[in-house]
């Protein structure tokens, strides 16, 4: 007797897909069993194929009628074709002994009878548990997204282990859901039975998710539900807990790439200067800077002195003239009486009579009337080796360490340290340009377009919340980039930190210190608004914020942190990625941002930092980023080239599946990859609240008289980032 279940034959097969022929008795698309009635061959529904003890699942992607003629011995008989339905169906996985795994190690063959899927394979493939029966070590697939849109009763649930620890992708055409899809997943994971607490920071350019995580009351906001716990910061420079970000948690190719600094003098001179800065805030080290410095310029004249090129002695002259200068600024009086103490032989004398007499040998047999000609002197062997013995000797008692220290430490211009920022641009940007041949002139120079964007920066009220009001300095605070980084992942203040009080800075400065050090408490969702940001710096931004999450992640495998590697997991949210993760064209510059992403993708996974990635031009985002991610949600694609793009980074097994993306419904989305058990298409689950994404009402207010906003007041707070143009209640976003 037949199987009640079988419904076809395997008639063809190849490495990811099986051709089945349905029986010719099966009239309707449809079997009854002792289940219930079951259609056959519905577009994402599953079959059975048997292979010995085990079973694979293979999902149907497309369904045909072919005719053919029947061919009689009898020529003279006319006979009628044949119909045969045929049904192509993708391989995804293996049920043995009612467990089921993503992947085939084997396959059928001809002729191997086919069956739809019974109770307990639907079991197998979409997991039965209920929500307290999952193991927090191994807590598999347990974070309910949406439901079977061709098995309505069952959930389709994602492994958070593997959705945020290898990186996901939330892709989709405007107004697909994209964003409701990353908010209903966030909500799901908070409301877990199991879940205590979480770690997500949301980089929102578009100001959608705060009312996904927050309600309104009048012009007051607070969190939606009670496990939200969630902390929401503007770039709106009128808000109170607007974003701050102090400039000097910036490393060098920050600086470089928000100056655009060029190659050759202007990065040198940047580089120097804030190397500069960074050390001469710290009495400590300062003399350890300026015990570099003699270094770095013994060692460039000696580079000068050896080559025997008519340009050296020129060269050799004013970079000693230039340092005999530099040791006579007051400013350095204490570092070098720090050196004397580190070095009893070196004193502001002695080092000063060294380049004196470098400069006095490189004038012999020059007159004063004749120095027009230094350009034209060469230095002779004899000179030579008089130089080097003058420098060698300076350069061998610095080289060495000073009594009773182990280590020299000098904060390099990569260190998150404090400096001045009217000191670094009036006295260490010039120093660094003088220091380059004795006059800042030159370099001045070739400097001038740097310095411009230096300056409109630094005085540019849009950038405040980097520099700081340009009529008022940040002041060196205790554990600011400590503070900053518990603000960002939404940990709770720390009582055991002596914080500097309102006397040091005062309030509204920095929001983020001010939170910490009146006593935040525990957020599980950190909503950073990028809306407002100037667009200019939009990359900057993100690349920081970024950069600084990874390395913080990185250290975390220090014994100082308390805790291993990975035992701090944060996931990092980039809605609109396509802004600020753009693959770059052929000999274009990556943007840092592009460069800080990608490194995440590669290694964030070691330290427990993971990526959802949203965007509606998967085409225009870095195929490095997108290549990493091995988990997917794909709503409605439509443009020929998202298309084209996006069946280049999946695995070529979903290549059918992915034909019927332009014709999802909203709410509708594939679920691919190693996050849920099976692929799957979703109807994802209602988000409660909704983010501030859903489609403008144009007829709605065509059609009645409709609210008109205040342009006044909206006016007046866009034409004056300091001062609002009145107190207005916040508008509900």
């Amino acid at each position: 007797m037949a199987n009640d279940h079988e419904i076809g034959r395997v008639v063809a097969v190849d490495t990811a897909q099986v051709t089945i022929e349905l029986n010719r008795d099966l009239k309707a698309l449809t079997r009854s069993t002792y289940e219930g009635t079951i259609e056959v061959g519905s577009i994402n529904s599953y079959v059975i194929i048997p292979v010995g003890s085990r079973r694979i699942v293979a999902m149907v992607t497309r369904v045909v009628l072919t005719e053919e003629s029947e061919l009689k011995a009898d020529k003279t008989m006319v006979a009628l074709p044949s119909s045969r339905r045929l049904m192509k169906a993708t391989m995804i996985g293996t049920i043995d002994e009612n467990e089921f795994k993503q992947g085939i190690n084997l396959f059928p063959v001809l002729d191997s009878p086919v069956l739809i899927t019974k109770r307990e394979d639907l079991d197998a493939i979409f997991g039965k548990k209920c929500a307290c029966e999952y193991d927090s070590d191994e807590p598999g697939y347990c974070i309910p997204v949406g439901r079977s849109a061709v098995f309505p009763d069952y959930d389709i649930k994602i492994d958070p282990d593997t959705f945020f620890g290898k990186h996901a992708a939330i892709i989709g055409s405007t107004g697909s859901g994209k964003s409701c899809s990353i908010a209903t997943i966030l909500q799901s994971v908070i409301e877990h039975p199991q879940v205590k607490q979480t770690r997500f920071v949301i980089l929102d350019t578009n100001g959608e998710y705060r009312s996904a995580f927050q309600k309104v009351n009048g012009s007051q906001w607070s969190d939606a539900k009670p496990a939200f716990k969630s902390l929401y910061i503007p770039t709106d420079p009128n808000e109170k807990e607007k974003l701050a970000i102090p400039y000097w948690f910036m490393d060098s190719d920050d600086f470089v790439r928000i100056f655009r600094a060029s190659p050759g003098v202007q990065r040198p001179v940047l580089l120097n200067a804030l190397s500069s800065a960074r050390n001469s805030s710290s009495t400590g080290s300062a003399w350890l800077q300026l015990r570099e410095d003699l270094i770095k310029e013994c060692n460039r004249v000696l580079g000068y002195c050896s080559g025997g090129d008519k340009s050296d002695a020129k060269a050799i002259r004013q970079l000693c003239d230039g340092l005999v200068g530099y040791l006579d600024n007051p400013a350095n009086t204490e570092a070098i009486t720090l050196v004397g103490q580190a070095y009893p032989s070196v004193t502001l004398d002695g080092l000063e009579g060294v380049f004196s007499n470098v400069c006095d040998i490189v004038r012999e047999g020059i007159s004063s009337e004749g120095q027009k000609f230094e350009s034209y002197a060469q230095i002779d062997l004899g000179k030579q080796t008089r130089i080097k013995d003058q420098i060698n000797s300076l350069l061998s008692t610095l080289s060495r360490l000073p009594e009773g220290d182990e280590s020299l430490s000098v904060a390099t211009a990569d260190c998150p340290s404090y400096f001045s920022r009217t000191d670094f641009r009036y006295r260490h940007i010039e120093e660094a340009m003088s220091r380059d041949d004795g006059s800042s002139s030159r370099a001045r120079d070739n400097c001038s377009t740097m310095l411009m964007r230096i300056f409109r920066l630094l005085e540019d009220s849009r950038f405040e919340f980097l520099f700081g009001p340009s009529t008022k300095e940040w002041p060196q605070i205790k554990h600011s980039l400590a503070a900053f980084l518990r603000d960002l992942l939404g940990l709770e203040s720390n009582p055991d930190r002596d914080l500097s009080g309102s006397e040091s800075l005062q309030d509204n400065l920095l929001p983020f210190y001010d939170r910490q050090r009146n006593g935040s408490s525990r957020s599980n969702v950190v909503i950073v608004d990028l809306s407002l940001l100037a667009s200019e710096v939009l990359e900057n931004v993100t690349a920081l914020i970024g950069r600084l999450i990874h390395e913080f992640m990185q250290r975390l495998s220090f014994p100082e942190s308390g805790i291993g590697r990975g035992e701090f997991p944060v996931v990092l949210v980039l809605e609109e990625a396509q802004n600020y993760i753009r693959e770059g064209k052929k000999n274009e510059d990556d943007s840092i941002s592009k460069q800080v992403f990608e490194r995440i993708a590669r290694e964030g996974r070691k330290f427990g930092l993971g990526l959802v990635v949203a965007s509606q031009r998967p085409s225009e985002m870095s195929k490095t980023v997108l290549s990493q991610c091995n988990s997917f949600v794909v709503h409605r694609l439509q443009n020929p080239e998202d298309l084209r793009y996006f069946r280049e980074i999946v695995p070529g097994i979903y290549g059918q599946l992915l034909e019927q993306l332009p014709a999802l419904a909203p709410r509708s989305a594939l679920v691919l990859g190693e996050c849920v058990q099976a692929p799957a298409l979703v109807e994802m689950r209602e988000v409660d609240p909704a983010p501030r994404s859903k489609n403008p009402q144009f007829f709605k207010s065509w059609s009645t008289d409709g609210r008109i906003p205040d342009i006044e007041k909206i006016c007046a707070k866009w034409e004056n980032n300091l001062e609002k143009g009145g107190e207005e209640d916040e508008v509900p976003k």
